[in-house]
């Protein structure tokens, strides 16, 4: 098996925990200025796309940085281009594909949408009740699968950064005790352990 076998069949059947180098090697290396990204998978518009949609699902608050501050649509670009086969390409093309058309994209294009052209979109397919997204899984809507999909990877890359590991999350690069039947509070001040 080559590595990208391996770290595709890892952070797939993990539900994207993968926990090898490699894959946190990718996203170390997602360091390049927001501003100067050039998609290496995604076209110029799919990536304004994704990381709008990202910078929505994922914002700045006062005490987290963004998903933007810690590159997570660099990361998915960077992942897909490096991971996927070309089955698993071509397939997630259609999915990115279906976002930009559910988009009310004119021929201004893509960088005339407004912060409210996206908000739609995910109050439409991710802000719904149980039952409309039974619907959509049921009638196997391409947008929806896409944008859960996208979530769920932008949660992943985020989680699974440097500076959300060590400075959000309950991180000890070297853990020393044991200690048994504390509570969360007590033992991480209430915060999820970093990888």
């Amino acid at each position: 098996m080559n590595r990208r076998d391996a770290i595709k069949n890892i952070g797939l059947t993990l539900g994207y925990t993968a926990t090898i180098p490699s894959a946190f090697s990718i996203l170390q290396s997602c360091q390049t200025k927001e501003n100067q990204w050039k998609p290496i998978f995604f076209d110029t518009d799919e990536g304004l796309v994704i990381k709008n949609l990202i910078d929505l699902m994922l914002p700045k608050t006062e005490k987290t940085p963004g998903a933007l501050d810690v590159n997570v649509p660099e990361f998915i670009d960077l992942y897909a281009y490096k991971v996927y086969d070309q089955e698993q390409a071509a397939q997630y093309r259609i999915e990115i594909q279906s976002i930009l058309k559910a988009l009310p994209i004119t021929e201004s294009g893509v960088s005339k949408l407004k912060n409210e052209d996206y908000d739609d979109l995910l109050k439409r397919y991710l802000k719904t009740s149980k039952k409309e997204q039974q619907q959509f899984k049921k009638d196997k809507d391409i947008t929806y699968k896409a944008l859960v999909n996208l979530r769920n990877q932008a949660v992943w890359a985020f989680k699974t950064s440097e500076v959300i590991g060590e400075n959000v999350l309950a991180y000890d690069p070297i853990p020393a005790s044991q200690k048994g039947c504390i509570s969360v509070e007590e033992a991480t001040r209430g915060k999820a352990w970093s990888l």
